[in-house]
């Protein structure tokens, strides 16, 4: 007998909510689901939305391509009925047969584009106008060109002439011609006009998809944000967490860059994002003491750069220099004949060593300029007579290539300059020594010196192979050499050029170089020139001298109020108040000033529109770095040393800048 509960379900469990299975899903699974649907949707209504316009587009797309395959036929027409006609005429009055051969080519290639244009476009209008040309065409043939190239075949252009019967055919070809013309001109005119049309109508429809793409993708992104707006809540906290473990990751305090562990994280992307973190902040802490060190041992590299110079400089330079005179003694038969084998090879030795104390000096000098450790002395200085130094300096190297140097501007040819002699010659000597260098056997080295208004510009000109066009782009650079093989032979180092790139600017000059007439090179260098006194007083023109020192101020003030108004300030802050009401033509400064510093106020200077071109000379207690100078807005050469430079050279240079801006 069956229980009386035999045929009674058992209970089942209360059925899952969807949105407690929903909430039951890992947080990429819901994206993953939200990105689906919002895929989905977008792709059906995209899809949908693109075939019709693909549809539209290319039955518009199709129409514009034939209007723009017809107007090139029209173009091409025309051009083809006046190369017919030209062709024609030039048959006619020279009887060429090649311009023959050619016009009949033109007409065969003109009736193929009629016969095109005719078959693209079987509209009436085209139609019509491609017969019309065509007739006209033909009754240019008959009427006109088989009659008139039959006559010339068979005789001379005076039976073309006026009122023969040719010139009438010829007059009448041509008005069927122009008639074609016209025809052809109204025709090429429909089909751009319809060109133009049909492309605002791709416009118009480009611009009305666009809206309607952008309608469908506004109204699916804003589903989808409101969607992820819901599921961002639900990790809000969990962010909240990760901003404040970033802010402490970011302040370097890494033992509070932590986030709850896998045990007390709200899921199990939490956790592994607590496990990264924390192994982030380590990796963190630990580059950051790498880091450290790596700068520690940068510092120690550039020192032991510098350290290694100064052994080049102390170590290498004085044997050199011992070999070098050691070696000059035994060729100079202190110590007996010598073998002529033997003197051939010492001869190299000597050569090489020359060779070696030139190179370790232009590595001294590039590593001087890279650092800004070249100092100048900035003396009134005769040019002529540095040059005419310069070329005695060079008299045996002129006799070892066998060549002559010589100045071949007259006596008067002179200027004063202001810079380093021994700077000055060096770049001289260089430019001389290149020239002799290439200089072909009696060649001649010209210097030439030439006054341009507030420059001087010294030529060196040789007549040697010239500079290979290829190499003119790097010729200043650090180890180019034009020559090749023959500089490698003459012992050039290829930092000459370069060192006296440097050198010319630091005195504010240029360098550069040109094809000479005739062959050979002319380098030139130009340097200001230090004008002559101009006395008189200029109320329109004022020089600032901000200077802390009352003495150092009277000085100077003293000293510029023979070349214009000078006024003295003690700080920074005076100075800009007397820049509010004063026409300044120049400012000389001291950096070490009270409050703003003198380097302070040359940049507030430089980022004022109005005074960023203002003259701005530095006139300190100490050496300032190229650096310092550069970030001021200061070129090196306006930067005096009160220790080293003289309120005369100051006085010349601001004399120099004002004459050039009168």
């Amino acid at each position: 007998m069956p229980r009386p509960d035999a045929n009674i379900p058992a209970p089942s469990s209360p059925p899952r909510s969807a949105l407690a299975a929903w909430r039951g899903l890992p947080l990429t699974a819901q994206l993953l689901v939200v990105g689906m649907i919002f895929g989905l949707g977008w792709f059906l209504t995209a899809r949908s939305a693109s075939d019709r316009q693909q549809t539209e587009m290319r039955a518009v797309t199709t129409r514009l391509n034939q209007l723009h395959s017809g107007t090139l036929m029209a173009t091409r027409i025309g051009s083809g009925l006046r190369g017919v006609m030209a062709d024609y005429r030039a048959y006619v009055l020279t009887g060429d047969t090649a311009f023959l051969s050619a016009e009949v080519l033109e007409r065969i290639r003109l009736r193929i584009d009629l016969g095109a244009l005719k078959s693209l476009f079987p509209n009436p209008r085209v139609a019509t106008a491609v017969d019309s040309i065509t007739g006209l065409l033909s009754q240019w043939e008959d009427s006109s060109f088989f009659p008139n190239v039959a006559l010339r075949r068979r005789s001379p252009l005076s039976a073309l002439g006026p009122g023969s019967p040719g010139a009438a055919a010829l007059a009448a070809g041509t008005r069927i011609m122009r008639t074609a013309e016209r025809i052809q001109s109204d025709l090429a005119r429909d089909l751009t006009a319809a060109t133009i049309q049909a492309e605002l109508t791709v416009e118009d429809d480009a611009t009305r998809y666009e809206l309607a793409n952008f309608l469908i993708w506004t109204a699916a992104l804003a589903v989808f944000l409101l969607v992820l707006t819901l599921l961002m809540r639900l990790v809000a906290r969990a962010l909240q967490q990760v901003v404040a473990a970033s802010e402490a990751l970011d302040a370097g305090q890494y033992d509070r860059a932590r986030l709850p562990n896998a045990h007390q994280a709200p899921n199990r992307e939490m956790a592994h994002l607590a496990t990264t973190f924390e192994q982030l902040a380590a990796n963190i802490e630990r580059r950051e003491g790498q880091l450290q060190q790596d700068i520690v041992q940068l510092r120690e590299l550039e020192r032991l750069k510098r350290d290694f110079v100064s052994t080049v400089s102390h170590e290498l330079r004085t044997p050199l220099t011992s070999m070098r005179g050691a070696l000059g003694l035994i060729l100079g038969g202190k110590t007996g004949e010598l073998p002529t084998k033997s003197r051939d090879l010492l001869q190299i030795a000597m050569s090489n060593t020359e060779r070696l104390i030139r190179l370790i000096n232009d590595i001294l000098d590039i590593e001087k300029m890279d650092a800004g450790q070249i100092s100048l002395r900035r003396d009134r200085l005769r040019l002529r007579p540095l040059l005419e130094t310069t070329c005695t300096g060079l008299d045996a190297f002129a006799r070892e290539h066998r060549a002559t140097v010589r100045i071949t501007s007259p006596m008067e040819s002179d200027a004063d300059v202001i810079g380093d002699p021994d700077r000055l010659i060096q770049v001289f000597t260089n430019l001389i020594s290149n020239a002799l260098k290439f200089s072909p056997s009696e060649g001649v080295v010209e210097i030439d010196i030439t006054i341009e208004e507030t420059l001087v510009r010294v030529r060196v000109r040789d007549h040697g192979p010239g500079i290979p066009p290829e190499f003119a782009e790097r010729i200043f650079g650090r180890f180019q050499q034009a020559g090749g093989a023959d500089s490698r032979k003459s012992g050039g180092t290829g930092l000459g050029l370069n060192i006296a790139r440097g050198i010319v600017e630091m005195h504010s000059g240029a360098i550069g170089f040109e094809p000479a007439d005739g062959g050979g090179t002319t380098f030139w260098v130009t340097l200001p020139v230090a004008a002559p006194y101009i006395g008189g007083d200029d109320a329109r023109r004022v020089i600032l001298i901000v200077e802390d020192d009352p003495s150092m101020r009277d000085v100077l003030v003293a000293q510029f109020e023979s070349l214009a108004r000078a006024i003295g300030v003690p700080s920074a802050e005076a100075a800009l108040e007397v820049l509010t009401r004063e026409p300044v033509g120049a400012i000389v400064l001291d950096p070490g000033l009270p409050g703003m510093s003198g380097l302070e106020f040359a940049r507030a200077i430089r980022q004022d529109p109005k005074l960023r071109t203002l003259p701005l000379f530095l006139f300190s207690a100490r050496e300032h770095a190229s650096d310092e100078l550069r970030a001021a807005g200061i070129r090196a050469s306006d930067a005096f040393v009160k220790t080293r430079d003289s309120e005369v050279l100051l006085f010349d240079r601001v004399r120099l800048e004002l004459q050039k801006r009168r």
